[in-house]
């Protein structure tokens, strides 16, 4: 019985929470990628950040006011409040999904598979003892049922 650790991807990329989404779009780009978990300093998932998350913030960015960093009651200035955020000064912890669905490397394929449908997810973080350590994505069990 094959297992997640037989078809995981051990290499992750992955960004950090203080990123920009532009740094982001740029790894994506370069790496051709559609999405990376989020990990904190000491390794440990935190999120994850997908393609659909920064085509999302750019649909409806959030604006100076919303953000906190403009605020006026002067009428005049009031568009000033509603201006966009450019992307490279939003940050990461802003968009990203901050649930984890993650498994361990001992964890049937077929389990992974259920999982992935049950959560509509495409990419399930291999952890071990609450570090990253691998993942797995549907094309990875697509490509395990080759193998059969």
């Amino acid at each position: 019985m094959k297992v997640v650790g037989d078809v995981m991807n051990p290499g992750v990329v992955c960004t950090r929470p203080d990123m920009s989404l532009r740094e982001v779009e740029r790894l994506f780009t370069d790496r051709r990628i559609t999405g990376a978990p989020v990990v904190d300093e000491d390794g440990r998932p935190v999120g994850v950040v997908s393609q659909h998350d920064l085509v999302a913030s750019q649909a409806d960015p959030p604006s100076a006011g919303d953000s906190g960093r403009f605020y006026t009651d002067v009428e005049t200035y009031r568009d000033i409040a509603r201006a966009p955020i450019d992307p490279s000064e939003l940050l990461v912890s802003r968009v990203m999904t901050p649930e984890v669905v993650s498994v361990d490397r001992e964890t049937p394929i077929a389990e992974a598979a259920r999982l992935m449908r049950d959560r509509r997810v495409h990419r399930l973080l291999v952890t071990r003892k609450g570090v990253l350590v691998g993942i797995v994505t549907s094309i990875d069990l697509l490509a395990a049922l080759d193998d059969v």
